[in-house]
């Protein structure tokens, strides 16, 4: 079969980029792609590949998929969806900052009250009161974006809809409960298992992965492990783009990794630390990464953490803030045995859930099967 994906492509700084390549090889063999990105990315050799400003109405003709996100790199996906219809895997239920920044950039604030009115209701004045206020700081708009999750229209837009977590299915099917939501399993890179490097003699690395926003609560955990230094003689390793400077000794930040050396960071992690705020819902790229790594986790119980087995991480309340997390890590480095335990169960949840041929499977139900 031919269809259509459109998809932001490396060098986009975003996950999405290279998702859409793990999607493309996944179904290579069975799909005849054209891949469309938006200005910033570049072609890939798994297909044809052409910018999204090329596409004519002909090539919407067939079965069209769109990668959507809460990305200033997916604006250009979300216009033509918005245009054009189609399949959709949102990677992210909550695009309250895209569509508020793309109504920032166009000046088109009458689409963005059309999204708000979808999603909320007799409750919009009050939502758009609340979001027209003026900013107090970056982290405090950061969090009125994240405690209003818009989705909007868009949901309106897709003629089939795919997710990558329960919480996301959930979520979707109370706002469409006459739609069939899709959960589809986690897609492997295709690297394989990246060797361990060999130990640099340093203490044990506590470690964060992924890109920085203000809602991954940067201050609970940096002060979690100052505490458990205390205790332990540990160090953190911030592996992804955007983490604070510190000027600490023992903190290192990566800046933006490749995908080999962003596999190669979470290898070097002992204990990996992710206490996302309340009002985070998107599909964690990253914490998979480190669950295929088999990697013990402290995790926030909040959004698509929620569903991760509960003997494969070691969930704490986000409320509990620094002091859990610390509580947390030092129960894992008293308790080596416990953290190997966890970290065996994280690798054989991942295998269960990115299985390739299940994986494969639903890919090619969701392509073939008839539009809503």
């Amino acid at each position: 079969m031919k269809a259509l994906l459109v998809t932001p492509l490396p060098p986009q700084p975003t996950g999405l980029a290279d998702y859409a390549r793990r999607i493309l090889r996944l179904t290579s063999g069975h799909v005849e792609w054209t891949a469309a990105y938006p200005a910033g990315g570049s072609p890939v050799p798994e297909c044809r590949c052409v910018p999204i400003s090329s596409l004519t109405h002909r090539d919407f003709q067939g079965t069209v998929v769109y990668q959507a996100g809460n990305s200033p790199h997916c604006a250009e996906i979300v216009r033509t969806l918005s245009a054009r219809g189609g399949k959709v895997l949102f990677h992210e239920t909550n695009l309250h900052h895209l569509l508020r920044q793309m109504a920032h950039e166009t000046g088109e604030w009458n689409e963005y009250e059309a999204h708000v009115r979808a999603d909320y209701g007799e409750k919009s004045d009050q939502v758009l009161k609340v979001m027209g206020r003026r900013a107090e700081s970056l982290p405090e708009y950061d969090m009125r974006l994240r405690k209003y999750p818009l989705l909007g229209k868009l949901a309106g837009c897709a003629t089939s809809i795919a997710v990558l977590s329960d919480t996301a299915r959930y979520r979707l099917e109370k706002l469409h409960p006459e739609r069939q939501i899709r959960r589809m399993g986690f897609l492997a890179d295709f690297l394989g298992r990246v060797q361990a490097p060999e130990p640099d003699g340093g203490p044990p690395v506590i470690g964060i992965a992924g890109t920085f926003h203000y809602g991954r609560n940067w201050e609970a955990m940096s002060q979690a492990v100052a505490e458990l230094r205390k205790h332990h003689e540990v160090r953190l390793l911030a592996a992804g783009a955007g983490w604070p400077e510190t000027g600490q000794s023992w903190i290192e930040n990566t800046g933006r990794l490749s995908d080999m050396d962003f596999r190669r960071s979470i290898e070097r992690f002992h204990i990996a630390i992710d206490m996302r705020h309340h009002t985070c819902s998107e599909t964690s790229g990253s914490m998979m990464d480190i669950l295929r790594s088999g990697k013990p986790a402290v995790l926030s119980d909040e959004g698509s953490f929620r569903d991760i087995p509960a003997c494969a991480v070691l969930r704490i309340p986000w409320e509990s803030g620094a002091a859990g997390a610390f509580a947390a890590l030092k129960y894992l480095m008293d308790n080596p045995e416990a953290a190997r335990s966890i970290g065996e169960r994280a690798g054989e949840y991942f295998a269960e859930i990115s299985d390739r041929e299940k994986c494969l499977h639903q890919w090619m139900s969701f392509l073939e099967a008839e539009e809503e």
